[in-house]
């Protein structure tokens, strides 16, 4: 989709994207903070989430309880939030004319929080309903507690989580946003019809982070993941193995962050990857998923997906012969170039709203300072040979810092073979 991008730097410290897609009828706006989990105390590790819970709730101008966000959706605005390890991020869509209204309502978001014990109790309870259901969703549970192994700064297990949520108190929300939510920690994407490059709403956002501390910004860790020979076990009654595998490693170049994207892709993108094609043409599973990650300090590769007992070690076969195979030097240059016809594919065909292009550029800013240029890095793509790939490949063979999480009605004997398979 036609666009264009200009970066704001504003005198608060504050920064931001603004992208402008001529006709879009739509705006998106994201406001992020560095503000996540690991800017918590680990014993108190929910904090920022049921921060995030209350910004979204009551303000000093909607005070009753839910009375923010039935204003700020009254015309059929989306309005979400969200916490991950690395920010708490307040997400907005909306038609073009609803622009000034729901700048007013960011506004009060992150400028006017209102902190009563009231909603605070409420927004805890809330945060306890959303934990225990994650504790029934079993790909969740087992990336998770992979997660909490790999990254323990990070990352921890839901049940540590729910058993921690009685003694927060109010005082730490507070604490937690004066120290976090500042103009220099805070950053902001929006996509939508601007043809002055945003400069009228980028002066808005200015108004608005001028109302907060200065602040500074937190930087995020750079941990490379922990891996373990001893495999993560959980126990359910199910009739399926739910598993995550995960290779750590260091950081990687922009050229290999590009071959790691593609390497997912030979793996399991589509009916004609390694993985996922032979595991269906055989019947051994419905779906395999791959994730590939690569930030400023470290990187990661590993598998994710569910499969009956009697299917699981044949499909593991295929997951750690395929690796090798590619890493041997066994990659084709035809597969290769299937690869990239499929990624660019589907990278255009899902960056086709003013929404689907922010998205495409808040990570890396959000992480790194860079806007990360749209054709050129599909360009990028097109030059990444099978020798990239082999070589990324035995990289992430060759590390041995690697762990496996299951799940499901095990054995000890299932254990043990399937985890000489994954964690070799």
């Amino acid at each position: 989709m036609k666009h264009r991008v200009v970066e704001h730097r504003l005198l608060s410290g504050a920064s931001g994207l603004v992208i402008d897609v001529s006709g879009s009828a739509v705006v998106n706006i994201r406001v992020t903070f560095h503000s996540g989990f690991q800017f918590s105390d680990p014993a108190a590790y929910e904090v920022p989430h049921i921060m995030e819970h209350l910004l979204a709730t009551v303000t000093k101008q909607h005070s009753k309880p839910n009375a923010f966000m039935i204003e700020a959706q009254k015309n059929g605005a989306y309005v979400n939030a969200s916490t991950s390890s690395d920010n708490n991020e307040y997400i907005y869509e909306f038609a073009k004319f609803e622009l000034e209204r729901i700048l007013d309502l960011i506004e009060e978001q992150v400028a006017e929080p209102l902190f009563t014990k009231t909603a605070f109790e409420a927004e805890k309870s809330n945060v306890r309903e959303e934990l225990t259901r994650n504790t029934t969703q079993h790909m969740s549970v087992a990336t998770i507690r992979l997660a909490r192994q790999a990254f323990p700064k990070l990352w921890q297990d839901y049940d540590e989580r729910i058993v921690q949520l009685e003694a927060i108190k109010l005082d730490q929300l507070e604490e937690h946003y004066v120290r976090t939510h500042t103009a220099t920690n805070a950053r902001f994407y929006i996509a939508g019809d601007f043809d002055d490059g945003g400069l009228m709403v980028a002066q808005r956002f200015s108004q608005i982070f001028n109302r907060l501390g200065v602040g500074k910004r937190l930087a995020l860790s750079k941990d490379i993941g922990i891996g373990s020979k001893v495999p993560i076990v959980t126990q359910r009654d199910i009739d399926q193995i739910y598993y995550r595998t995960g290779v750590y490693f260091s950081e990687l170049s922009e050229h290999d962050r590009a071959t790691l994207s593609l390497l997912r892709m030979l793996m399991v993108g589509g009916m004609g990857s390694r993985v996922l094609g032979e595991a269906r043409r055989r019947g051994l599973a419905y779906s395999v998923g791959a994730v590939g990650h690569s930030e400023p300090g470290n990187g990661s590769f590993g598998f994710a997906g569910y499969v009956t007992p009697a299917h699981a070690k044949d499909l593991f076969d295929i997951i750690s012969r395929s690796m090798k195979e590619v890493s041997a030097g066994k990659l084709t240059s035809v597969e290769l170039e299937a690869a990239k016809d499929l990624f660019i594919g589907s990278i255009t065909r899902s960056t086709q709203t003013a929404g689907d292009l922010l998205q495409w550029y808040i990570d890396r800013y959000d992480d790194e300072g860079e806007i990360r240029p749209f054709e050129a890095s599909l360009t990028k793509l097109r030059t990444v040979s099978v020798n990239d790939v082999t070589s990324l490949a035995t990289t992430i063979s060759n590390s041995d810092s690697r762990g496996v999480s299951l799940l499901g009605r095990l054995t000890n004997e299932q254990v043990d073979s399937y985890s000489a398979i994954i964690l070799v």
